[in-house]
């Protein structure tokens, strides 16, 4: 992940993948300082996720469960159910049942707040 919200023509070129701004997690709160998931702050429902390289890679399914990434669904809307788009895999430091438990997830729009976040918008990380 990098330091800015949204994609910008300096940004450098990935070599897979593609850049993916506009994130917002719901129930947890990114914390860009230390880059991992934490606890949400009060009445802040979500939290903006600086852009993303996103790339596909294969799922080893015999390999020993990482205790430090939560396996994040991301759904296009609000809705989630049918709106299901894929698993992201995020840094915490807190065990990934808690953010099962709390039902957190990736959203690409949220109405009303991912405007704000649009490019040559300047907005702070914290």
């Amino acid at each position: 992940m990098l330091k800015k919200l949204y994609w910008e023509p300096d940004l450098p070129p990935v070599k897979e993948g593609a850049y993916v701004f506009g994130f917002q997690v719901e129930g947890a709160r990114w914390e860009a300082a230390v880059g991992q998931l934490e606890e949400s702050k009060p009445k802040k429902q979500f939290s903006v996720v600086p852009v993303v390289n996103c790339r596909a890679a294969p799922v080893v399914t015999d390999a020993k469960e990482d205790k430090s990434i939560y396996l994040c669904p991301v759904y296009k809307t609000e809705a989630r159910g049918a709106t299901y788009v894929f698993t992201a895999q995020l840094k915490t430091k807190l065990p990934p049942q808690k953010w099962i438990l709390a039902g957190v997830a990736l959203l690409l729009d949220v109405e009303g707040v991912s405007d704000a976040f649009a490019p040559g918008k300047e907005v702070p990380l914290a």
